[in-house]
């Protein structure tokens, strides 16, 4: 029993993104008010509070798009969390390795560089990647 949904029943192109885009910027949320809640509260150096941050934003990232933006429920759940983990060790360097670039190089602040990579890193790599790899 294969777990891919007939091209009819899925969502179209268009929709699948405005969904994602919705996911996106619930976890981004998730993400944010942790990365600043160990960064502000906690006192944790702002690299590991990014990577902190960003874990909790792709574990809600994986259990909304799989469950509602990308409505693959009956896919293989861990061939599908094993993609998105591969998937997000990449996004996990690129938003970490990101603030630190842009803090380190151009003195931005700590949010204003979190948002600046967050955006980059969420519509240019993330989208494409879950639809066409993670969740197809």
């Amino acid at each position: 029993m294969h777990s891919y949904k007939p091209v009819s029943e899925r969502p179209s192109l268009r929709q699948t993104f405005i969904r994602a885009q919705l996911v996106s910027l619930i976890a981004t949320g998730v993400d944010f008010m942790f990365s600043l809640i160990f960064y502000h509260l906690f006192d944790i150096y702002y690299v590991f509070a990014t990577s902190l941050g960003s874990l909790t934003g792709a574990i809600t990232s994986f259990i909304l798009g799989r469950n509602w933006a990308f409505l693959n429920r009956h896919g293989h759940i861990r061939r599908q969390a094993m993609r998105f983990l591969l998937t997000n060790a990449f996004s996990l360097f690129a938003n970490t390795t990101g603030v630190f670039f842009f803090k380190e190089n151009f003195d931005i602040s700590f949010f204003t560089s979190r948002l600046i990579v967050a955006i980059i890193v969420g519509v240019f790599f993330n989208f494409s990647l879950n639809r066409y790899f993670v969740f197809r």
